[in-house]
């Protein structure tokens, strides 16, 4: 390891001429160092404070003087005290002859035991800024305890309510999603079911699947039923069978998407800021020299950074760098991938409901080869199919990214292709997104052999890719103040012949505070009866209400609508409710109401279309057995804890947000919580009883995926009492002397007036107090507890 200290330094502030750029590669500078006089003397170790063109870099560097006179110092030292280290220069040893680095001049002077360098900028190494979020070594791994989830979603419909002699209850459908979870995975399955006013019609299953993630490693192992992984120019399917797929998901902290390095070089020490989108996202000083800065936050998109330097007497120097960052690219080294192997699934959801008899095989794949560019490939095989292809995505510029693809197939003697490309370009408010694929012979994958195609007539639908998409839109500034516009195409042809060619056109504006006006255009060139324009405005209210009014123009004719509504939110006791008028060739009026309880939200409506009224009603919720209760709340889709605090009627937080009161048994569960992330759970302690003894009122919990974990914060009623302490002559003890319970080491203070809260007491108690003259006194006192109440004892004498 270097050997380094700072050193206290004085300079004096020279002009600032800084320059600023995207990393894009160095370049080598021609070789200016200085000869070295030998000199016969023994090798020896040097440690010099290194000056580089005159300015201190605050460091003390391990040299070594080389019988030659020469010095030698490690590759990492040298990195360390400000000097880029040459392969030219590196000698047998592994060690860099300071001597051979070009463009280096040096001497020593051995009297102040300085190293004084001469060079280029070039020639310098980097010192690297990292302005990310440090990883945190406290992390805590993600648990899971034991337990049962059922979600449920409960949908009732009433027949024409106009029509007389009829059966208002004609049956009830209903979707479940069951899940057993442990420390070992989660098991789900997931069912649908139909009942009828007399018996249940039937119950289809829907996926049937055991996952398990490792954060450690990022990995996610499926078994069952899943939808296997995809590239943008693949088709993901439903399969049965195993699943083994790369999960970046499960560490939020790691960042996948490539990071610019901002780079830059300062004559003299000098303040730096960094701005990314106008928000400043670093502060500090920086040496003189060059400097990089990395991990700047950024996000999909085009984004913008500024790097502002200022040197002691103020002046600044101001440089932006655009960038465009897409997650269709991966940091370099990083490695996504998914494989499974299998059985297609076909008909799902249906009575069918099978699996076709072709063992298949999927592996997919996404490689960071540089932080511009990123390989990705795809296989898939299985029942006389091969399918192959592979791709790059690449920055097409600072303002976008672009991406192609090649891939072809052989099933049963017939061969195919298939090209893809798109480009994506963002430049202040303009924005290209634009895609073509064409597919060449008979281009086959797993989802065109395994599907069943259905016939109609003379006529079926194909199962291949589309032979032709075309896909584009524009998105650009309006020509008023806060609008905006869109254009967009699509082409789609197909085997079978369904062809298409659609055109559309969005006006957006907003005005006001936050309302909006909208109006969208669509038209199929191939087809004249298709096309459609909508327009209308939005104006919002207090109280989360909103107000909506518009008008339709389709084939089947004009119509006119007036919308408002209320919004319901996720908090407990939260409401919402929704009015709707709908004029024109098919008359449609609707009115719903919504609740969210503790226990489960409920939704009911009213619908009237083409003279007939219909009535429905829903229920979402969850029943989750965990921690040795069950529970009835809202739907779980994530995961959950529950609180023991062993208290009923005690108030529970999540991330400083009421949660709810325990129940009689003093527990609550809690739902949504985040997987994989720290979540704070607490409770408030001025709703817990007076005698409550607890150690901690807040806990972090990092659940496992899908799964539940107990947050127990051991809320116990230790008997205890507020003695008031008197001496033998009646007067109070003085305040700050210890003391304990006789048979027990719990210690307690003497406060003020001689009171002392003190803990662990019999029904007969003898306590010990040590004195200021290091004595001690006794004093006995019965007690009996109160529940609910502080006891209080008064004026024990210690004698």
């Amino acid at each position: 390891m270097p050997t380094l200290r700072s050193v206290a330094v004085k300079f004096a502030a020279s002009l600032c001429i800084s320059s600023c750029s995207l990393i894009a590669g160095r370049a080598l500078g021609q070789d200016m160092s200085g000869k070295v006089m030998p000199q016969n003397i023994k090798a020896q170790d040097l440690y010099l404070e290194v000056f580089i063109n005159n300015v201190s870099t605050g460091m003390i560097g391990a040299f070594k003087q080389m019988p030659d006179g020469g010095l030698s110092v490690r590759p990492e030292e040298l990195r360390e005290v400000g000097m880029a280290p040459d392969p030219g220069a590196l000698g047998t040893d592994g060690s860099i002859r300071v001597n051979r680095l070009p463009n280096v001049q040096y001497r020593v002077d051995n009297e102040t035991q300085r190293l004084y360098i001469s060079t280029i900028d070039k020639a310098r190494a980097a010192k690297i800024i990292d302005i990310g979020p440090k990883p945190r070594a406290d992390l805590q791994k993600p648990q899971s305890s034991y337990g049962v989830v059922l979600n449920y979603s409960l949908f009732a419909s009433t027949p024409n309510l106009v029509e007389r002699n009829i059966k208002v209850f004609q049956g009830i459908s209903g979707d479940f999603d069951a899940r057993f979870f442990s420390p070992f995975g989660t098991l789900n399955q997931s069912f649908a079911a139909n009942t009828s006013e007399d018996d249940i019609e039937g119950v289809r299953r829907l996926n049937t699947t055991w996952g398990y993630s490792d954060p450690e490693r990022l990995m996610t192992y499926r078994a069952g039923d899943f939808v296997t992984g995809g590239l943008p120019w693949t088709r993901p399917i439903f399969l049965g069978g195993m699943q083994i797929q790369r999960n970046f998901s499960l560490r939020s902290d790691l960042v996948t998407l490539p990071i610019p390095i901002l780079a830059g070089t300062a004559a003299v020490p000098s303040t730096l800021e960094v701005y990314t989108q106008n928000v400043k996202s670093y502060s500090g000083t920086v040496p003189s020299g060059p400097f990089e800065v990395t991990n700047f936050p950024v996000f999909s998109g085009q984004g913008k950074a500024e790097i502002v330097l200022k040197d002691a007497l103020g002046r600044e120097t101001r440089t932006e760098l655009p960038f465009y960052s897409s997650s269709r690219l991966i940091r370099q080294g990083l490695l996504d991938f998914s494989t499974e192997i299998g059985f297609p699934r076909r008909n799902y959801a249906s009575q069918a409901n099978d699996y076709d008899g072709g063992f298949m095989g999927e592996v997919t794949a996404r490689y960071g080869i540089t932080n511009w560019l990123t390989l990705e490939g795809h296989f898939e095989g299985g029942a006389d199919l091969l399918n192959g292809g592979i791709g790059t995505v690449f920055p097409s510029s600072a303002y976008g990214v672009a991406s192609v693809a090649a891939s072809g197939s052989s099933h049963d003697g017939s061969r195919g292709a298939l090209l893809d490309g798109s480009v994506e370009l963002a430049q202040g408010s303009y924005t290209l997104v634009a895609r073509l694929q064409h597919a060449f012979g008979d281009y086959d994958d797993i989802a065109s052999v395994s599907a069943e195609v259905p016939t109609f007539g003379a006529a079926s639908l194909g199962a291949r890719v589309p032979r032709t998409l075309a896909q584009m839109s524009v998105f650009m500034p309006g020509p008023f103040d806060r609008s905006n516009l869109s254009f967009s195409y699509a082409q789609q042809s197909l085997d079978s012949g369904g062809n298409s060619k659609i055109v559309g056109v969005s006006y957006g504006q907003s005005f006001f505070q936050s309302s909006s006006l909208y109006a969208t255009a669509f038209a199929d060139l191939e087809g004249r009866d298709s096309f459609g324009v909508f327009a209308g405005v939005t104006i919002p209210l207090d109280h989360d209400i909103n107000i909506s009014t518009g008008y339709e123009q389709t084939s089947d004719g004009p119509t006119g609508f007036v919308d408002i509504a209320k919004s319901e939110q996720q908090e407990v006791g939260s409401y919402g409710w929704h009015l709707r008028t709908s004029e024109g060739s098919k008359p449609d009026r609707s009115a719903a109401v919504s609740y969210r309880g503790r226990y489960a939200r409920v939704e009911g409506s009213v619908q009237q279309v083409d003279g007939g009224v219909h009535a429905n009603g829903q229920v979402d919720g969850a029943i989750a057995v965990a921690a040795g209760g069950v529970f009835a709340t809202n739907r779980i889709d994530d995961a959950f804890a529950v609180v023991d605090v062993g208290e009923p009627g005690v108030d529970v937080l999540y991330e400083n947000r009421p949660a709810g009161r325990t129940n009689g048994s003093g527990r609550l569960l809690v739902p949504n919580l985040r997987s994989y992330e720290p979540n704070t759970v607490a409770i408030d302690p001025r709703s817990l009883p007076i005698d409550a003894s607890i150690d901690s009122t807040r806990d972090i919990v990092v659940p496992a995926g899908h799964s539940g974990v107990v947050v127990d914060f051991n809320v116990a009623n230790t008997p205890g009492a507020l003695v008031s302490l008197v001496d033998s002559g009646g007067k109070a003890l003085e305040t700050g002397l210890r003391g304990h319970v006789e048979g027990s080491a719990k210690e307690f203070v003497v406060g003020y007036g001689g009171d002392a809260y003190i803990q662990v007491l019999a029904a007969q108690n003898s306590v010990v107090v040590d004195l200021l003259d290091g004595k001690s006194c006794r004093a006995q006192f019965a007690y009996k507890p109160q529940p609910g109440t502080q006891v209080k004892i008064g004026k024990a004498v210690c004698s």
